[in-house]
């Protein structure tokens, strides 16, 4: 057989709405320089270019909703955009650049590290695969909850689309002999990702809301 449900489930790649995920990134980050955050149209040219040219080559200037400046000289040659369907990042110049779809995530959480700074780490499901990956926010440790905010609310965006009243709708256009999923189906799934430590417990009650399912049943967590 194919992958498992909750593996599909979370990796699954809907097509990106553009509006709704421009409100989302208005109402979730805030246009503030002071903080290294930036939301279009009001980000200026010259970051744009800086950042698509050294780390985020595959994003076009169009694409771009949102720019965070995770540099010290003020020229976004580090940090992250986030387009309608991802975000690419590279934490400096010594860091690979990480291309990552909302679709894929499956974790979003804040860390705090020893010196002040701010981190978050992602943890990313593809294919058979999860892993974690981190998004520095040293320099700029107070613009990290509102980035997190966004994730979060970006994650469980795909899924939203994908959900009718009582239950997860077939993917009709997918030609694959897919039936409607089983919400008690899904719920074991997301639980077993969740008791498997690749799912955090904030995340596994979202996205049982989004399914229509209540998280006020036993998740596995304690304290």
């Amino acid at each position: 057989m194919g992958e498992d449900l909750g593996t599909r489930l979370l990796s699954k790649h809907k097509r990106a709405d553009r509006p709704a995920m421009k409100r989302l990134v208005e109402t979730l980050i805030p246009h503030d320089p002071g903080l290294g955050l930036y939301v279009a149209p009001r980000i200026p040219r010259e970051k744009v270019r800086n950042a698509l040219h050294d780390y985020a080559e595959d994003v076009s200037e169009s694409e771009v909703l949102a720019l965070y400046d995770a540099t010290w000289m003020d020229n976004a040659k580090d940090g992250a955009v986030f387009t309608a369907d991802r975000l690419v990042f590279q934490n400096n110049d010594f860091s690979p650049t990480q291309d990552v779809r909302y679709a894929d995530i499956v974790g979003v959480e804040e860390k705090r590290k020893l010196i002040g700074g701010r981190s978050i780490i992602l943890q990313v499901n593809r294919g058979r695969a999860t892993f974690d990956l981190t998004l520095d926010f040293s320099g700029r440790p107070r613009a990290c909850k509102y980035v997190v905010a966004f994730l979060q609310e970006a994650m469980t965006h795909f899924l939203d689309e994908v959900v009718q009243e009582g239950g997860v709708e077939a993917d009709a256009c997918s030609g694959d002999g897919d039936v409607p999923t089983d919400p008690a189906e899904v719920c074991a799934a997301l639980d077993a990702l969740h008791m498997r430590g690749v799912l955090s417990s904030s995340d596994l009650r979202a996205m049982l809301r989004a399914i229509g399912v209540s998280p006020d049943t036993d998740t596995g967590e304690s304290g």
